[in-house]
């Protein structure tokens, strides 16, 4: 029997052990689901294919000098192996997923197609540059899944392969961890003392690593159970227990469509039907998602009928102290009941915004629910026991994985995708692509702020 009180960093980084940090499918955010079974059920939507591009916005972080290349090939390459199928427990496992009406999410289709599931090949360049350059490519249905898959083992290696090149001892690391369980359980007293504050655990992309995610959700779950609404990762939940993971879509949904457009009317046009469409699709999941080309112009120019058949709005790249009175004045304009409505601040959170929002706006709308990501499962920033830091900034960085280019069948060319947001540091990618959507979105209410995670 193991008697010692010591964590050990092979206790929660499978590449430490030899293993894979990405083993199945289901260790995947839900939305990736939710939006397979969208795509699948639209032809216009199908067999587009896509490239995907890692960008890393820290602008200190290094790692190509902390993360071996071949233990970063190492790791695609196991998940490439291990993520072939759906195994026959988890489709049982997403088929019994129903919706408050009883109406299942995932089409048989959807299910039918994962029985033969197989991840495109991926590419890393370096060039001497100080950071690699991650990319995938792939019919839409398929490639899109390495986004969870890449950004997870790119934040797990580098926290690992920092612990293993400084040649951390295990009372070094117990100190780590203890720092970093301390701050979460500092949140959870913070969180109890404001029973009105509700949230959901959505880090899977930037976590630690699974066995931390595990063991976070497992804590909040004793902790704060009327608080906790469980997690956005398939397998953690599945294992948890849980029917339902919590999701809805992500900012690809409306990047990809429209960068196969050009004239600007079609581009706004476009914008707005995948929303319709995605609300006729997904009943219960009625989100929107303004952020991706400006909350401002989105709401402004809304058709009426998305106004009123939509059930939730997302508030991303928005100061929510900001976002949230937007949305409800846009509401009240609009003849609109907020008190029907949910409202989903998700960018940077933690405890203290949870709490500071939820005092401020929890009785202005039906409901506001939290979704907060990288401070818990990597709070990691500041917990290194030694002075220095030898390879950049030890724990948590600001990376995302997003489509870059769509391939055009109607002109043979591969083209930019656009994301604008909020804020003008999280622009991405072409320069003119860029500033033609500016052009067409970018009216007002955008504003300059730090990119955190």
């Amino acid at each position: 029997m193991n008697t010692s009180l010591l964590y050990k960093p092979e206790d929660f980084f499978p590449s430490m052990r030899e293993e894979a940090e990405v083993d199945t499918l289901l260790n995947n955010d839900i939305y990736k689901f939710f939006m397979l079974d969208f795509i699948l059920a639209h032809p216009e939507y199908r067999w587009k294919l896509v490239r995907w591009k890692m960008t890393i916005r820290s602008p200190e972080i290094r790692t190509t000098a902390v993360i071996p290349r071949d233990r970063l090939e190492e790791q695609l390459d196991l998940t490439r192996s291990n993520v072939k199928w759906v195994s026959e427990s988890d489709l049982s496992y997403l088929r019994g997923m129903t919706d408050d009406h009883w109406k299942r999410l995932f089409r048989e289709e959807t299910l039918e197609f994962l029985k033969n599931f197989q991840l495109p090949m991926y590419s890393i360049t370096d060039n001497g540059k100080w950071n690699y350059e991650l990319s995938f490519e792939g019919p839409w249905e398929t490639s899109m899944m390495w986004e969870i898959f890449g950004l997870k083992i790119i934040n797990s290696l580098y926290l690992s392969e920092y612990i293993k090149k400084e040649k951390i001892t295990d009372v070094e690391f117990t100190k780590m961890m203890n720092e970093t369980l301390g701050r979460l359980f500092r949140d959870i007293g913070s969180l109890q003392k404001s029973p009105e504050s509700k949230f959901s655990e959505f880090g899977t992309r930037r976590s630690q690593s699974t066995e931390y995610q595990r063991l976070i959700n497992t804590i909040l779950e004793e902790q704060l159970p009327d608080q906790y609404s469980w997690t956005s990762n398939v397998l953690i939940a599945k294992e948890m227990g849980s029917a339902n993971p919590k999701g809805t879509n992500a900012h690809e949904l409306r990047m990809i469509p429209t960068a196969l457009l050009d004239d600007p009317d079609e581009i706004i046009h476009e914008m707005y039907d995948i929303d319709r469409k995605w609300s006729a699709h997904h009943s219960e999941l009625g989100l929107l998602l303004p952020d991706t080309y400006g909350t401002s112009f989105y709401l402004e120019n809304c058709p009426q009928d998305i106004i009123e058949s939509h059930i939730w709005m997302r508030f991303d790249s928005k100061d929510p102290s900001e976002a949230i009175p937007e949305y409800i004045d846009w509401l009240l304009k609009n003849k609109q009941d907020p008190m029907t409505k949910l409202g989903i601040p998700s960018d940077g959170l933690n405890a203290a915004k949870v709490v500071e929002y939820t005092n401020a706006f929890h009785d202005k709308l039906w409901k506001l629910s939290f979704w907060v990501g990288t401070n818990l499962t990597n709070n990691t920033k500041w917990t290194w026991p030694r002075e220095i830091e030898p390879y950049g900034p030890y724990g948590s960085f600001s990376i995302v994985i997003k489509p870059s280019e769509v391939f055009r069948e109607d002109t043979g060319e591969w083209m930019s995708t656009v994301k604008l947001s909020d804020n003008p540091e999280k622009a991405v990618w072409a320069p003119d692509r860029v500033a033609l959507f500016k052009e067409i979105f970018w009216t007002k209410g955008v504003e300059q702020q730090e990119v955190l995670v």
